[in-house]
This record gives C-alpha cells, structure tokens and sequence, in this order.
C-alpha cells in the first residue's frame, strides 16, 4: 500500500490536470442554452433567482422548488444571476466548477480510505470523465446534485479524517458540511447510514463515542426528513412499486458503469410494476444476491459491502420519485442519471482498487485510455443537451415510446411555425398515451385557427387527464363566455383555487356573472380583480356600471 503523504506539488498537479480535462472535455457545453425541462421552473422564470434581496433570500429558505426544499441552491442561481443575468454560459460554468471540486473530493476520500495515491486519483478521473454524471454537469437544473456532492463529499473527507485522527475540529466542520447538504439537496439524507458503514469498513470499535458521534448527523437527518415531507407529494402507499423500481435503478446505474451508452433524460417504464414484470423481478434478484454475497465476504473483505452500502444509501432517496407528471395517470420513470452522482463514486473507489492489485504498465496505459473514451463519449453526451430539441429527439432514439418527448418536440415546432409538424408530433404523443400536454396544445391550434368547436372538445380533454391544469380551465372558460356562461364559472372557480392573485380569472369570473344577471357576485368579482390590479380600467368600468344599476 501506498502510504507516502501527498505533496502540495502533487496536489496542485493532480487538480491543475483535472480541470484541464474537464474543460476539455465539457468546454464546448458551455454554450448550451436553458432547456425546457426544469430549467424555466427554477431559473429563467423563477422570480426568486432573479433578484438578490433579504426578500428572495427569506423566499428561498421558505419555498419549495415547488416539491424539494434547496434554498442553497436557489441561492447559488442568484449569485450566477448576479454575475451574468440569464446567460446560461454562467450557470453552466458554475456546473463545471461544482464538478471540478466534486472530483477533487472524490480524491481526497479515496486517499483517506484507501492511503493510496494511484487508486484516490484513478477513482477521482473516472468519476470526473464518467458520461453517467454527465447529465447532473450540463444540466443547469442539476445543480442541487452537484451542490449538495460539493458539500457532503468534503463532510465524509472531515469525518473519516476526525475518525482516524480524533481532531474535533474536523467533526465540527464534518456536521456543518452535511447540513449545506442538506440546504442543497435533502436526499443526502441517509449520510448518518453511510459513516456508520464507513466505521465498520475501517473496523472502528462499535462503543459509546462511536454512537455520540452520530447523534447531530441522524438529529439534521430527522429534521429535514420532516421538512422535506411538506414539500413532497406523497406515494407512502406504494412500498412494493418503489422496491421494484429502485432494484431496477440501482442495476441500471451499474450497468450503466460498465456499458456507458444509451443515456437519456426520460426513462420511461410503461409495463406493469410487479414481480410480473421480468426485467423488475430479475433486477430485484440480482440486487438481492450482491446484498448476499457482500454480506458473505464480509470477513474476508469489506469492500463489496461497503461499496453496496455506500451505492444505495445515496441513490435509494430517489427511488420514490418513480411517478411523474401532472396527469391523474402519471408517467413512470425507472431512472435519472444524476440521482446515481455521488453513490457512483463508491464504485469507482472499489474499481480502481481492484486493478491496483494487478497494476503494471500495460493496466496503466490500459486507464489511460478508458479514461480518454470516456471523456470522449461525455463529450459527445453532452452536446445533447445543446438545446430542448436536441435532449428529446435523443429520448426518442433510445424511448421512441415516450410521450412527452413527442410534446415537447411539437412544442419547439409550434413556435418555430410549422404546425403540421407539430401537429403531427402532438397527435404521435397522443397515440402512446391520452395526456394533457398534447390535447392542450391542440386545443390551442385549433383555437388559433377559428375552429372554437373544436378548441372546446380539445380542452375538455385536456381536463379529463388533469382537471388542475390551469391554463386549460382559463382557456376553455373563455370560450365559454359567450355560449355557456354558467359552465365557465366552475372552470374560472377551479383556477383561482390554483392561482388565486391571477386578475384575469377574477375579471372573466365577473364578466360571467355579470352575463348570468348575478350582480352581487359580479361586484365581489370585479373588486378583487382591482385588488389585484388597481390599474385595471375594465374592471372598474364594469363594476362601477352594475353599482350604478344597484
């Protein structure tokens, strides 16, 4: 074992060379634009990035995103919006630099675990040129990925240094830095489990101050466990489902290790989601065994359980997060490769220290030359995300079956022009599956074109997959105002439970109250509407017309 310390020189080198290859590798990326997907939500239409103030401060640290609570990151967008407003170059910089450090972190542990210095700077140059973290660098929404690595990776650095050394400086600071975590990202929230791990791996005594040392990690991990739940919208229910589709996450991500290639952002999973399902029932017995098998080697080595252990505590958070979307029928996603970031550097540590065990020159030049495909196939992954076309035609090469690829391809085309290819796009998204999307931007086409009967038939749709989709009530009551007043009203109703502050529903409310003879209702519509908005110069004509007939 390599046990000589690190120099300075060393050290400076090792990280002068890791950011040299990754802004090689993902320099080009850096011009990517914002995508669609996530993006809008938290950045360029997110009035709490856009401005620095104790007012967006407070915001962030009392918001949801709108299910996750990460005030840090919101934070780190306004610093990024501070320095270069909404050009994405900024964000993506700060990606880039996030990933760097993380890199460098990884190292670190790996030095402390292993006290080698090939095995820390091999595992590190994997985890830094891997095309499975490729989404969490180029994604600007990933950024609560990246930050709350930068944070809990330096954490787990203090706390093995603090258990090998005993300095309570750096368990201080080891606690500090899973709280900043916690900030980023909640899903670090399992952290206390891995150090227990971490202690065993390096066969420290099970005794009183082995427990104590826990205490604050497991207190943070209790506290933004219960935070988090006011944000999340709730499967509780759902304990088989989310075995299932987690086993089948967990070998995803694996094999994804091993055979890097097919990477997209959407995942679909459009089988049933039970031990019928083979693909579900073969992961969850090939997860199951290397849970076996790493117990069984447990005296023999430590490794495999540790790197299991290490694996899952950081990706199992997500493995809830199966079922997205706004329709009643949500969509099922069985991966996300950022959700796999931090677990994958336990597999690099175990990697790199198998080959040690065999290293000579021709394994050394063999690494090199992983490490320079895997550079090149991050490179290429990440000119997918280029732009929001690019990211979803790439989902349908791999996921043709994906319906919201197809949506939001048709969407790009509608506003480019071409109608018929987006028509054509939204009616290929319908065919996989009825969804709300498709039938409302169809609606909005043929509302575009004059065919009201159309419109109407599209948004009612619409609204039987998702009856909460605001933009359908609003538009579909519109219509509405002139032929049936009376069913625009329970649309225009529905909407403002949403969006309560939005003038126009309290304006089209009172309009069609005012249709239906309902004065009193009428006036209690048009004032809020000039609560809202005392510009409003219709509003107060309107109202000051039914008062003057009172």
């Amino acid at each position: 074992m390599d046990v000589s310390t690190v120099s300075r020189r060393e050290l400076l080198i090792f990280c002068a060379c890791i950011f040299a290859l990754l802004f090689g590798v993902y320099g080009y990326s850096l011009g990517n634009e914002f995508v669609h997907w996530d993006d809008g939500l938290l950045i360029f239409e997110n009035p709490i990035v856009q401005e620095f103030s104790f007012r967006s401060i407070y915001k962030a640290f009392t918001s949801y995103d709108p299910e996750l609570y990460i005030p840090l990151t919101l934070l780190s967008y306004q610093m990024d919006h501070l320095i270069g407003g909404l050009n994405p170059f900024y964000y993506h910089l700060t990606n880039l630099i996030l990933h760097a450090l993380n890199a460098v972190s990884v190292a670190w542990i790996g030095w402390l675990l292993f006290k080698n210095k090939w095995i820390a700077a091999l595992a590190a140059f994997l985890f830094a040129v891997h095309p499975l973290n490729t989404e969490a660098v180029v994604w600007a929404s990933s950024r609560k990925d990246l930050l709350s690595a930068f944070f809990i990776l330096p954490s787990f650095a203090l706390y093995l240094n603090y258990s090998q050394n005993g300095s309570k400086r750096w368990y201080g600071a080891s606690v500090i830095g899973f709280l900043l975590a916690l900030l980023s990202k909640v899903t670090v929230i399992f952290f206390p489990l891995v150090l227990i791990l971490a202690d065993l791996r390096n066969h420290r005594r099970i005794d009183r101050r082995m427990i104590l040392d826990k205490i604050p990690f497991f207190f943070l991990s209790i506290v933004f466990g219960i935070i988090a739940m006011f944000g999340k919208e709730g499967n509780a229910t759902l304990l088989v489902e989310k075995i299932l589709i987690g086993s089948k996450a967990a070998i995803f991500y694996l094999t994804k290790v091993f055979l890097p290639y097919g990477f997209s952002v959407l995942y679909p999973y459009t089988k049933p989601i039970a031990f019928s399902s083979p693909d579900l029932a073969i992961s969850f017995v090939i997860l199951l065994v290397l849970v076996i098998v790493s117990i069984a080697l447990w005296k023999r080595t430590r490794e495999p359980l540790f790197t299991l252990g290490f694996f899952l505590l950081f990706t199992a958070p997500t493995f809830a997060n199966f079922a997205k979307g706004r329709d009643l029928l949500h969509d099922v996603y069985f991966a996300s490769d950022r959700y796999a970031y931090i677990g994958s550097a336990a597999i690099f540590f175990l990697l790199a220290s198998i080959l040690y065990r065999y290293r000579s020159k021709v394994i050394d030049a063999v690494c090199i030359i992983v490490i320079l495909m895997l550079a090149f196939l991050s490179y290429r992954q990440s000119l997918v995300w280029k732009n929001t076309e690019t990211l979803f035609r790439n989902v349908l090469v791999h996921y043709p079956n994906s319906h919201v690829a197809h949506t939001n391809i048709g969407s790009i085309l509608e506003q480019r022009g071409d109608t018929a290819g987006a028509i054509e796009e939204f009616e290929a998204s319908l065919a996989i599956r009825p969804n709300a999307a498709a039938y409302y931007n169809l609606a909005q086409i043929a509302s575009a074109k004059g065919d009201r009967v159309q419109a109407v038939d599209l948004y009612r749709k619409a609204l039987t997959a998702n009856p909460n989709d605001l933009e359908a009530n609003i538009n579909l009551g519109a219509l509405l105002l002139e032929s049936d007043p009376a069913e625009a009203i329970p649309l225009f109703q529905a909407a403002a439970k949403q969006k309560p502050n939005l003038s126009l529903i309290h304006f089209n409310l009172g309009i069609a109250y005012e249709k239906l003879s309902r004065r009193e209702e009428a006036i209690a519509a048009f004032e809020r509407t000039l609560e809202i908005d005392p510009s409003d110069a219709e509003a107060r004509e309107h109202l000051s017309d039914l008062k003057n007939d009172q």
